[in-house]
């Protein structure tokens, strides 16, 4: 894709602005909420140039949220990762930086835009595109060989490729899966050990719960209030994807059956919603389900973490998300974050390592409370041991995005939202309503 730097830079120039009001980074005066001084590392002229065996230690920092480098059970870990690569890699010295969320969320993008990024860092992944354009991002795939990924979930893995390259490593991922309720299937007639397998099979079982229960229960749960694609799982279930991006040019590819089937799907199962849908996020929508006033839910592992009430209870089960039809493949929407390396490191080589040792086995589970996103990480994690997280571990293997990441995911997102929203509370034709967001990804597409 051709790089477009205005837009990028006109949102991270803002930043700066805020962030030197805030006596923000590049002063190396500034301390996180952990005690942790947050001075980014400097850039350099030498870059590449790795230490010479001279008894000096070069430093290598890496930058992330404090909620885990200073979390008890992880702090000891990463201590004893920054003493095991220091034995490996000689003249090298790790320092772990951060800062809370919620300063963390703005800082990172500031630090790279005014020059003073760290080495390694956790990158966000819907700012990935941003950094990745701006030429932020080592080139992950020429420093460590195309080996290092293989163990990686493809759906997750392809959340950090930008023009057929690996600028990130997958360090934390997630899925959603199908939430039923037993009890609530046995009174409308359904059998609690056969939840739905296809989006007939959603639609036809939302409606009986409803109609059995009197609409006192809904039979599935919308969460349109999130203010992002909703039900993207139901949708990466299919083969459908929203655009097709080839040679840098982004192509609308919504007219299709797996999308105009998808709107269809939540247009026919409206009857089936809870009254106020359309201002629910997801956490709600959980809570909900915990009451037992949503039958069937697609939703993440948030729901017992938000409902304590629900640890151990045997009145649902889990199962993974409904596909398009049975010929379609497995599908369900991933997040997470991913483990990158700033392009103007002074020492990339070592900057490369140390991001390949934090996503290993020996490192990835036990330095962050999220799910691990390769096989070997998540073979050693608590989802692996844990019984409540059983359907979790086989549908974390499918999860994907409905869209190759480009500059313009965000707003081709929204765009798509926006469409759902038209046809859900605006009842606009479905036909009508792809048409529009075909146009809409056009202009997207052509912004300079």
């Amino acid at each position: 894709m051709q790089k477009r730097y205005s837009k990028v830079f006109m949102i991270l120039l803002v930043s700066i602005m805020m962030t030197a009001l805030a006596a923000g980074c590049g002063n190396g005066s500034n301390k996180g909420n952990d005690g942790n001084s947050s001075e980014p590392a400097q850039t350099n002229d030498s870059k590449g140039k790795e230490p010479a065996g001279s008894g000096k230690k070069e430093k290598l920092v890496y930058y992330g949220f404090s909620e885990w480098t200073a979390d008890p059970t992880i702090a000891p870990v990463l201590e004893e990762l920054k003493t095991k690569f220091a034995a490996e890699n000689p003249g090298y010295e790790v320092e772990f930086q951060s800062d809370p969320w919620g300063s963390w969320e703005t800082k990172y993008k500031v630090m790279f835009a005014s020059g003073n990024g760290p080495d390694v860092f956790i990158v966000n992944n819907p700012d990935f595109p941003a950094f990745a354009n701006s030429g932020y991002l080592l080139d992950l795939g020429a420093s460590l060989g195309e080996d290092a990924f293989k163990d990686f979930f493809p759906g997750i893995l392809s959340m950090y490729d930008w023009n057929g390259k690996h600028m990130a490593l997958p360090y934390t991922t997630d899925a959603r899966v199908l939430w039923y309720n037993k009890e609530i299937f046995k009174q409308a007639g359904l059998d609690p050990e056969k939840p739905p397998a296809t989006w007939s099979e959603l639609k036809e079982y939302a409606a009986k719960i409803t109609e059995a229960t009197g609409g006192k229960v809904a039979g599935f749960g919308m969460d349109l209030g999130l203010k992002e694609f909703p039900s993207q799982s139901l949708f990466t279930a299919s083969p459908g994807s929203i655009i097709e991006v080839k040679d840098g040019a982004i192509t609308p590819n919504v007219n299709t059956p797996e999308f105009k089937g998808y709107l269809q799907l939540l247009a026919d199962m409206k009857p089936s919603y809870e009254a106020d849908y359309a201002t629910l996020d997801h956490l709600k929508l959980g809570t909900l389900f915990a009451q037992k006033k949503v039958a069937m839910v697609i939703a993440g592992t948030w729901i017992t973490d938000q409902n304590a009430d629900l640890k151990g209870a045997d009145f649902y089960g889990q199962a993974l998300v409904p596909k398009m039809d049975a010929n379609a493949p497995d599908g369900s929407f991933g997040g997470g974050f991913g483990i990158a390396v700033a392009a103007n490191t002074k020492h990339p080589e070592a900057a490369a390592k140390l991001a390949q040792m934090l996503t290993s086995v020996d490192f990835n589970a036990r330095t962050m409370t999220d799910v691990p996103a390769n096989n070997a990480s998540l073979a050693v994690s608590k989802f692996a041991t844990d019984p409540a997280y059983a359907i979790f571990q086989e549908q974390i293997k499918f999860a994907r995005q409905s869209q190759p990441k480009t500059l313009y995911y965000k707003e081709i997102d929204s765009a798509v939202y926006d469409t759902v929203t038209k046809v859900l509370v605006g009842k606009q034709p479905v036909d009508k309503a792809v048409a529009d967001l075909e146009n809409k990804i056009k202009e997207i597409a052509a912004q300079k």
